[in-house]
């Protein structure tokens, strides 16, 4: 009988203990260190900075080779008059007359070809003013040396333009890519100047959460 009314007791007290033990708490999770929202902004900042500067670069490659391109086409062009201003000097017979005609004619397509930035066209016309040339070297029977010597090495400087010409392919598309990059460097210099700002704000943040 009193082992019972022992047993009673503790199973009471065990009762009333769970009843008042203190309820667990919820464990939250760790809050965001101090300024991680500055940090945030800078390497963002700092990214896109980086980012556009290499776009910048890149378009600015582009555009240099367009421009060496132009410049190809513009060399071919001035080669082609100079071997008729040449041819003009030797001309003794009708087979010259003929082959300084086609050559003209080809600097003439080579110039609206160049305006165009169409390398194909000035390369055509090059090539027809090379064969053009060779035959009225051919045709030449008399003529001082030197100025003999200065049409065949035109000729020849025509040939080696061609090649080059027909390669020079990025000469019409000089606006599209100066327009782009010009907008390029906007960006860049854009992003750029978003740096400093962001630097400021994390430092002024840093100072404040370590004061």
């Amino acid at each position: 009988m009193m082992l019972r009314s022992l047993a009673r007791g503790t199973t009471t007290l065990a009762a009333v203990l769970l009843l008042t033990a203190p309820v667990a708490t919820t464990v939250h999770a760790a809050e965001a260190p101090a300024c991680a929202k500055e940090q945030l902004a800078y390497m963002d900042a700092e990214d896109k900075a980086s980012a556009t500067d290499k776009e910048a670069d890149a378009a600015q490659d582009a555009l240099s080779q367009s421009e060496r391109d132009r410049q190809t086409l513009n060399q071919t062009d001035e080669h082609l008059y100079n071997l008729t201003y040449a041819m003009d000097r030797l001309i003794r017979n009708n087979e010259q007359v003929k082959s300084r005609n086609v050559v003209i004619k080809a600097a003439e397509a080579a110039a609206e070809g160049m305006d165009r930035g169409d390398a194909a066209t000035v390369a055509d016309a090059a090539d027809k003013a090379e064969a053009a040339g060779k035959q009225f070297l051919k045709d030449t029977q008399s003529g001082h040396p030197m100025e003999f010597d200065r049409v065949e090495s035109l000729v020849y400087a025509v040939g080696r333009d061609a090649a080059a010409a027909r390669k020079a392919t990025a000469a019409k598309d000089y606006g599209t890519l100066k327009e782009k990059a010009q907008q390029s460097r906007d960006r860049a210099r854009s992003a750029q100047d978003a740096v400093a700002p962001a630097r400021a704000d994390l430092k002024t943040c840093l100072k404040k959460a370590t004061a």
